[in-house]
């Protein structure tokens, strides 16, 4: 597009923003206090605003390491760039970091830096265009206004998790059952009774070994779970080779897999459902290989995402760019990034998440949040 074209890249930095939880959680990665969320922010000379999110779950002094990354190695590879194809500014960004990443020891967070930027400035290449970034991604131009998905990150409390999600408007659901082995019966008992006749699945986080993955396997059955995520620790290749196929539950991973040779890995170790994390590999513009190559192998794509809302949107607008897709990742609980950080807030009715109708992800960052949560991304301390 002209609007486009003639706009060169002004600014690439990262907002840090640290939300404190009401509810410290344990999980099996650690303690969270408080919700972090990275941002990358890409400024063109024309006035637009590109915004995308960088993964930073874990481990709590991760976004630093991350955003140095945006801020000393790819900030001097875009800013003056024409910013006329992000796709070009992907491989631009891949290529000059590669040797960087085999040197450091670090692709995972050099992939998540470049997925965050790459997000960013698609968000900005549609905004300059006027349009909403899943109508530019698909072949017809069209924004389909909503988007399947489930809620995600059922723990402690299954029953009363499960009815507040769906009071929020979802009807799809997973458990996390990475506790001891009488934690994830009980869960799994409560969670299909909360959920009555609704898609019921469960996350491990790797947990399983394959003698307490048989030990649970009637409750898995009992439980009708459609898929179980991660099952075992996601290096061990063998395990996920030797999954039972005979047993009826689907097996899913993807989201720790980097790049489309990591996911062509996952189709081919025999995932049913592929998992990517576009926040965490990818963005939108191998999102877009990486989606196309899952449906075409016969999978199930349900996009990763249990972060930020910002990650929700642009997964969101991936998942209506790739006919086939399957249901979007989205958090069960309720999450102050989704409603706190930017404007419109999420919202779900239906089981689908309501797309918002503005250009790019549609997203208006929220300048009282950035003044109350922001950290500064350069000091290291959470």
């Amino acid at each position: 597009s002209a609007a486009m074209t003639s706009a060169r890249s002004e600014a690439v930095r990262c907002l840090l923003l640290r939300l404190p939880r009401r509810r410290p959680s344990d999980g099996p990665f650690g303690r969270l206090t408080a919700r972090p969320n990275l941002i990358a922010v890409v400024e063109s000379s024309a006035g637009v605003r590109g915004l995308g999110e960088i993964w930073a779950n874990f481990p709590p002094w991760g976004p630093f390491e991350r955003a140095a990354i945006v801020e000393e190695a790819i900030r001097p590879l875009l800013v003056g760039e024409t910013l006329d194809d992000p796709a070009r500014f992907h491989a631009l960004m891949m290529s000059r970091l590669r040797l960087l990443s085999n040197q450091w020891g670090a692709p995972g967070p050099v992939h998540q830096a470049v997925a965050g930027v790459d997000i960013a400035l698609w968000d900005a290449f549609a905004r300059a265009q006027g349009r909403p970034l899943a109508g530019l991604l698909r072949a017809d131009g069209r924004s389909p206004g909503r988007v399947p998905v489930y809620a995600s990150g059922i723990r402690a409390d299954a029953a009363a998790t499960i009815a507040a999600a769906r009071g929020r408007g979802h009807t799809r659901f997973k458990l996390q059952t990475a506790f001891s082995a009488e934690i994830n019966r009980r869960l799994l008992r409560e969670g299909r009774a909360a959920a009555g006749d609704a898609p019921l699945m469960t996350d491990a986080n790797q947990t399983f070994t394959r003698e307490s993955f048989a030990a649970l396997r009637d409750d898995l059955t009992a439980a009708r779970v459609l898929w179980v995520e991660e099952p075992f620790p996601v290096d061990d290749v063998a395990a996920y080779r030797d999954w039972p196929r005979d047993g009826g539950i689907a097996l899913a991973f993807g989201e720790n897999a980097r790049g489309l040779a990591g996911l062509e890995e996952v189709i081919a170790l025999g995932a049913d459902v592929v998992q990517p994390d576009i926040t965490k590999t990818a963005g939108i513009t191998q999102g877009l290989a990486i989606g196309r190559r899952a449906i075409a192998a016969g999978r199930k794509l349900c996009l990763h995402m249990y972060g930020g809302g910002l990650g929700v949107l642009a997964s969101a607008h991936l998942t209506a760019a790739l006919d086939g897709a399957h249901w979007l990742e989205t958090d069960a609980n309720d999450n102050p990034l989704y409603a706190e950080v930017f404007t419109p807030p999420i919202q779900i009715a239906g089981g689908d998440l309501i797309m918002p109708s503005g250009p790019g992800l549609g997203a208006e960052l929220l300048d009282g949040a950035v003044a109350r949560y922001a950290v500064d991304p350069r000091k290291g301390d959470m």
